[in-house]
């Protein structure tokens, strides 16, 4: 098979997650202004550039083939099967484009959050590194040359000195395997989160009980879960259906375990409020308002109340990490680098007052 073949064959690569909600912001715009359907998707197939045109193409011919939006949107690559199957309510009910833009600001919603999540954790972890490397700097390659010059006035030197010297003996043989070992693991951690779901769920399990992270992670997952539920009821999808559509979105957290409980619960005739009690992983709070919410019949108002406030505790929270952590992490630096400073110079003092 030549070149050429295997390009023509090869799959298009899937849009990403923020081109899909440029892509669904631009056509409720479109639908919004009074055009079509099949003439809107034709304009923005034009405006896509090549690669993006190659992956937009099926859904463009779907519909020229009478397929619903929703069903040619079920065979793209990187789309939610509960975003599907809302545009495919929409679509019954008549009210398509006011979905797809729920969808988009759904969306973008979504990646402003997990941009936040990614940027709290990403930057004390950089601040981290970059203490590692200064300080395996001196120690490798700094401490080493005061250990020589030290030797030859033949001296005694003191506790602190020994210990900083005998350190970075010890850096010097590991630093190398070290690094070695740590790009290996790292190459495999990243493997395993691409392709192995039970990997994923590990790390994320993990990552729910850690002290400060996991305050970011249940309110990631249980914001995540109240909004995808909200959206599924004022939709109109019956609560079982909706209770799927949410248990599919957080497969991999440590939500999961407790979703079957829950739809067994409520289809046997439980209130949903009375399914998460008995839950660990769902605040009091939560079950109190969607009580409120299932006696008052005013549930998808509830749960949007409570998604906005796990997405607010969310930002707050990664506001509040970032301002913590760079103050810690820097004073942190600066001890270090300080003792090992300390350490090198101590010996030149106390030579200067022996002489």
């Amino acid at each position: 098979m030549n070149c050429i073949a295997y390009w023509a064959m090869r799959k298009p690569k899937p849009a990403s997650a923020l081109q899909q909600q440029r892509w669904l912001q631009q056509l409720a715009t479109l639908l919004h202004a009074g055009i079509a359907l099949h003439p809107a998707l034709s304009l923005l197939h034009l405006q896509c550039s090549s690669s993006l045109q190659a992956y937009w193409q099926p859904v463009l011919t779907g519909i020229e083939q009478g397929q619903g939006f929703a069903v040619t949107l079920a065979h793209q690559a990187g789309f939610r099967r509960s975003d599907v199957q809302l545009l495919a309510v929409a679509e019954r009910s008549g009210q398509l484009d006011l979905q797809i833009q729920r969808l988009a600001q759904w969306q973008a919603r979504r990646i402003q959050l997990k941009a936040q999540v990614v940027a709290a954790i990403r930057y004390p972890l950089a601040v981290l590194l970059g203490a590692l490397a200064v300080t395996t700097f001196l120690l490798w390659r700094v401490v080493p040359g005061f250990a020589d010059l030290y030797q030859s006035f033949g001296a005694e030197l003191p506790w602190l000195t020994l210990q900083i010297m005998a350190l970075s003996t010890l850096v010097q043989w590991l630093t190398l395997p070290c690094i070695v070992l740590l790009t290996v693991l790292l190459l495999w951690a990243r493997h395993g989160w691409r392709t192995r779901a039970p990997f994923r769920s590990f790390l994320l399990k993990v990552l729910w009980h850690l002290p400060l992270a996991g305050g970011l992670s249940k309110a990631y997952w249980l914001g995540l879960w109240h909004r995808t539920l909200h959206e599924t009821l004022r939709a109109g999808l019956p609560l079982l259906d909706a209770l799927t559509e949410t248990a599919s979105l957080v497969a991999e957290s440590p939500l999961s375990p407790a979703q079957a409980e829950i739809y067994q619960a409520v289809a046997q005739g439980q209130r949903l409020s009375d399914s998460l009690t008995s839950q660990a992983t769902y605040p009091s709070h939560s079950a109190q308002m969607i009580a409120i919410g299932e006696e008052s019949g005013m549930l998808v108002s509830l749960l949007d109340e409570l998604a906005k406030h796990f997405e607010d505790a969310l930002e707050s929270r990664c506001t509040l990490l970032l301002k913590l952590l760079e103050p810690a992490l820097m004073a942190g630096l600066g001890v270090l680098v300080g003792i090992i400073v300390m350490a090198l110079y101590l010996p030149l003092f106390e030579l200067g007052n022996a002489i």
